[in-house]
């Protein structure tokens, strides 16, 4: 203990100081090569190979100090045995000197004393030397212990035995031979009972370990037979199994230092061959032993590959059971939502659950790289994995091209009816709301710009008729999947597919026989083979004949509605120029007179225009054109007859009555004028309520202005009535237009400057709604669970609550684009004034919002991140945890079925303690298994704790 004190004190830290410098080398050269491919440095000479024999070094030193202790707690007893061994040595030697002493003086009588005497003598020493051979014996089964004991004397005590016994067997020959033979007496009886005592002790010793090579031969022959299945349930019987019979093989050892300490029973001519077949013993015991433990790593290795790969193949089964039995026939029955969140899920979970599928494919790889026996099992599970991998990656290509199909299909469908609805609805306004033929022109200027924007909607509604037509071409019939076919249609093939009956690659054109099963379809490949297929696996080509026929039915109604659009169009143009001449006839000379010139020119110049179009587009023959013509023809000569009045000249008191009018005129603009300037000096309300009041308010200073429109228009004709303005007059006219523009012109742009606050006001509601809402969610979370279904659940919330702030990303944008707009409107609507803090309220609110937002997105980004990566350690954490609870329960269930020791025999203390040390040992074998399983939960709870709830504003 003292040497091994000294070993840890001395030799450890200097090594463990070149350990851990070697680890920084190796990380930095890791680190320096990355990505390049010529960091060659083998896996032995690895810092993970050098930290698992480093450990294994610590776990020698701690048994090595178990025996150690084990020892001191044996010297007691050893020191009894050598005081034993020591006294009985002496008192043999005593009697065996004496024993010499009356041969050499049985010797000496030889000649004097009579034969009979002789022989009596010579069978009184033979039975005081057979006396000894028992505790001869017993000398050699107390060296063995010291041999146990690692006694280092042992050796020494095993000569001094030996010599006692060459000793006796010597004298015995004396005996025999010498005096026996001198006297030329040969006592047959005597012989012959020394001689079958040799045999019988012969035949029982070599038999016993022809026996014990025999019991050997066995178990090796059967361990070299062993076979290896794929059924877990069997692996680990097979391995509980060789528990005991390892248990036994262990034990055996007894057997075999029996048959060594024997070796003192076998006489020196057979000594050689009983050395030669415990020589035999010896090495094929010793094969047993490490084949048997062999086998219980080899067990346990294929167990624990076997348990994981099923995991994994469990896990891909019950995905590919989901997809293989989805209904893909009625997209009416299907969540597409939901099968669009599953999709995304899918494939992230196929990411994730990539490095664990390759560690346990790697695992299998180690083990056939290591030579392990059961090649042919493990061969199977990595071929099972990687087919059942590759066709679970094949059913998410299917899956993802039968998503798109029904989402298309739904699309296409929800436009189509949207297309039929609007359609229908369009034939009920044109037949109920335009059959009017006494309107006023404001009326029909009203129908007609409604027809327009109805118009412009045919003809949006015609191209997604035609987009719909386009898209149609490449939309699959799935319909036809769920209806039993009644004649050969052909099918793709997605991906690959193979069993015994038929082979199929991605892009094959097959030909469905039967689909009659819905989950498998019985079709015939290129090759001419049939067989079941899954259904998944194929795409019914386009185009859908149901989808054609409703296309060509919205066509027929859409041309319907055209001609019927046209024809409603013709009759109210009609009826407004009919209606535009019957006012034009009903003017007077006054009205002729107060209506601007250039006006009325732009007025009949239409007029015509629209009548003489209106004409080309009729039938000359119709009722209705010549009724047109002649009313255009009469309404043209009025025109002119009030014209021709008009240019008599203007009457006397023309410039009084102008200079009355524009002076009152100008006095109400400038008081406009005032007012609106007032108005637009303003500040930007910052709330909905009283912007509707600046709108409402606005609106009618633009009604009161509007209604000055007949005396501009007066006066203008006033003005051009007279015959020569005077200068004064000519100043106050061009004022009167000036003043007039510059008041509409504000006007305009400070409605613009309305529009763009409303916006403004009303992303900012909607954009405050929208990040408070967020934040409420967010502070509703708590740390991460350690549940790993309502994990993925978090996780799942968290993706979808990232798309969504992804889409509502452009409402912050505009925001900080309409507020920029709105300084722009508000810096042109007020005159020579170059601060506006009302807008950089408003702008620090937008900004506010903004850093809310950014915020948010922030922590949604940053749990997101923290739930992937808990995720991960879950699942590699919950792997290793169940692992050891597993190992755990088996523990203590041995350990409960250990009898209570003042229950037990004294034979039966030694097997309790041996399965006592077994359990002992796995405890520190598993040490470094259960801290690893620790530090993932550790690392589970840290990333856990980090998502932390946002402070609401």
């Amino acid at each position: 203990i003292a040497e091994l004190d000294k070993f840890k004190a001395e030799d450890m830290p200097p090594r463990l100081r070149d350990k851990q410098r070697l680890s920084e080398l190796y990380i930095e050269l890791e680190s320096l090569f990355r990505g390049a491919n010529q960091l060659q440095i083998p896996d032995e000479l690895s810092t993970d190979s050098l930290d698992r024999a480093w450990n294994a070094l610590l776990r020698a030193i701690d048994y090595r100090y178990v025996l150690l202790e084990q020892k001191m707690g044996s010297q007691g007893s050893m020191s009894d045995l050598l005081r034993r061994l020591q006294l009985g040595i002496g008192l043999t030697n005593e009697k065996l000197d004496g024993i010499l002493n009356r041969i050499d003086h049985t010797e000496a009588r030889i000649k004097t004393t009579s034969p009979a005497e002789i022989q009596r003598i010579v069978k009184g020493i033979v039975d005081e030397l057979d006396a000894l051979e028992h505790p001869i014996l017993g000398f050699f089964d107390d060296v063995e212990q010291l041999k146990a004991g690692r006694h280092p004397e042992a050796n020494d005590y095993y000569k001094q035995v030996y010599g006692l016994h060459q000793r006796r067997t010597a004298y015995l020959d004396r005996l025999n031979v010498q005096l026996l033979g001198k006297l030329g007496i040969q006592s047959e009886l005597l012989l012959r009972e020394q001689h079958e005592r040799r045999e019988t002790i012969r035949i029982s010793t070599f038999s016993r370990v022809e026996e014990c090579i025999e019991w050997v031969r066995i178990r090796l022959e059967k361990l070299s037979e062993m076979e290896f299945v794929e059924d877990l349930e069997v692996c680990e019987e097979v391995f509980e199994q060789h528990k005991l019979d390892n248990r036994d093989i262990q034990d055996f050892r007894q057997e075999v230092d029996q048959c060594i300490a024997r070796q003192a029973e076998v006489s020196a001519e057979d000594s050689v061959a009983y050395c030669e077949l415990l020589a035999t013993l010896e090495s094929e015991y010793q094969q047993l032993r490490d084949l048997s433990a062999g086998r219980m790593l080899d067990l346990d290795s294929l167990i624990a590959f076997i348990r994981a790969a099923q995991v994994e193949l469990v896990w891909i089964n019950e995905r590919e059971e989901i997809e293989v039995t989805r209904n893909w026939s009625d997209i009416n029955q299907l969540d597409l939502p939901m099968l669009q969140n599953y999709y995304k899920q899918l494939l992230h979970e196929i990411e994730l659950r990539e490095d664990q599928f390759n560690s346990v494919h790697n695992q299998g790889a180690a083990l056939l790289n290591q030579g392990h026996p059961a090649v042919h099992v493990i061969e199977v599970y990595l071929t099972t994995m990687q087919s059942q991998w590759d066709w679970l990656l094949s059913l998410s290509k299917c899956l993802e091209v039968h998503l798109t199909d029904a989402l298309n299909l739904k699309s296409f469908m929800e436009e189509a009816q949207t297309c039929e609805e609007w359609m229908e609805k369009q034939f009920e306004l044109l037949e109920s709301h335009y059959n009017r033929s006494d309107f006023t022109l404001e009326e029909g200027e009203k129908y007609l710009r409604e027809l327009d924007e109805i118009k412009d909607m045919l003809d949006k509604y015609h191209s997604l008729l035609m987009s719909l037509i386009e898209r149609s071409r490449h939309i699959s019939p799935l319909w036809q999947r769920g209806e039993r076919i009644t004649r050969q249609i052909p099918v793709i093939a997605l991906c690959e597919y193979n069993d015994r009956n038929i082979s199929l690659r991605r892009g094959d054109e097959c030909m469905l026989l039967d689909n009659s099963d819905l989950i498998r379809w019985f079709v015939r490949g290129p090759d001419g083979n049939e067989g079941q297929v899954p259904s998944v696996v194929f795409r019914l080509p386009p185009p859908d004949e149901r989808l054609s026929a409703y296309l060509q039915r919205l066509q027929a109604l859409f041309e319907r509605l055209r001609k019927l659009w046209a024809k409603k169009h013709q009759l109210v143009r009609f009826n407004m120029v009919l209606n535009t001449m019957r006012t034009i006839r009903n003017w007077d000379l006054d009205t002729f007179l107060a209506i601007d010139p250039d006006q009325r020119e732009a007025i009949m110049k239409a007029l015509n225009d629209d009548a003489n179009k209106l004409l080309s587009e009729m039938d000359p023959n119709d009722p209705l054109a010549m009724r047109l013509r002649e009313e255009l023809r009469l309404t043209n000569e009025h025109f002119y007859n009030l014209l021709q009045m008009a240019q008599k000249g203007p009457e006397p008191g023309l410039s009084d009555m102008f200079d009355e009018k524009i002076a009152a005129l100008l006095k109400k603009l400038e008081e406009a004028w005032k007012k609106l300037n007032d108005r637009v000096g303003q500040g930007v309300p910052r709330n909905a309520d009283e912007l509707e009041q600046m709108i409402i308010a606005h609106k009618e200073f633009e009604d009161a202005l509007q209604g000055l429109d007949t005396e501009v228009s007066t006066v203008k004709e006033l003005f051009r009535q007279l015959p020569d303005p005077s200068p004064l007059q000519r100043s106050r006219f061009d004022q009167l237009n000036g003043r007039w523009e510059d008041l509409w012109e504000l006007s305009r742009m400070y409605v613009e400057r309305l529009k763009a606050l409303e916006l403004v006001l009303n992303g900012l509601f909607e954009a405050e709604d929208i990040v408070r809402q967020h934040e409420v969610t967010l502070n509703s979370f708590d740390d991460l669970p350690a549940g790993l279904e309502r994990l993925r659940g978090v996780h799942s919330q968290l993706l979808e609550m990232n798309m969504v702030l992804q889409q509502q990303q452009s409402i912050i944008v505009e925001l900080g684009t309409n507020v920029g707009i709105l300084r722009q409107h508000v810096a042109r609507t007020r005159f020579n004034v170059s601060d506006h803090p009302d807008v950089d309220r408003l702008e620090d609110d937008v900004q506010r919002i903004t850093v809310r937002w950014e915020n948010v997105c922030a922590q949604v980004s940053d749990r997101l991140k923290s739930a992937e990566l808990s995720l991960q350690i879950q699942m590699i954490y919950r792997s290793e945890y169940e692992n050891e609870i597993a190992w755990l329960d088996r523990v203590e269930a041995t350990i409960k079925n250990l009898r209570k020791p003042e229950e037990l025999r004294p034979e039966q203390y030694q097997e309790q303690l041996d399965l006592l040390i077994a359990e002992y040992s796995q405890l520190q074998e598993r040490t470094e298994a259960i801290e690893n399983v620790n530090r993932e939960g550790g690392k589970f709870i840290r990333e856990a704790k980090v998502v932390m709830p946002l402070p609401l504003e």
